[in-house]
């Protein structure tokens, strides 16, 4: 339903992005509107829609199933916390220089 929707609204978001163009650098719509350009991307941006929400569908459950657990389990929601938190601060750290 998502990827059929993306196709449909596609034309739309074209003459969209073709009437915002700016003034000084606006291009007749037969230089702007390049088919191929627009199926390949038409297709790959619903594709990629499509699998998004797919996959969301998929993990919701778990993910309300782990939220529940850790609501329950207070000390290892905030172990699992401070691990998280160390592990991003020490990834964004810069190496030291030798």
């Amino acid at each position: 339903t998502i990827w059929a929707a993306c196709i449909i609204s596609s034309p739309c978001n074209e003459w969209r992005g073709y009437t915002l163009q700016p003034k000084e650098k606006a291009l007749p719509f037969k230089e702007y509107f390049k088919p191929v350009n627009y199926v390949r991307s038409t297709g790959v941006g619903a594709s990629i829609m499509g699998i998004a929400l797919c996959v969301g569908m998929l993990i919701t459950p778990l993910a309300e199933d782990l939220f529940t657990y850790l609501r329950e389990h207070v000390l290892i929601s905030l172990v699992l916390l401070l691990v998280v938190v160390l592990g991003i601060f020490k990834a964004t750290q810069s190496p030291a220089k030798k």
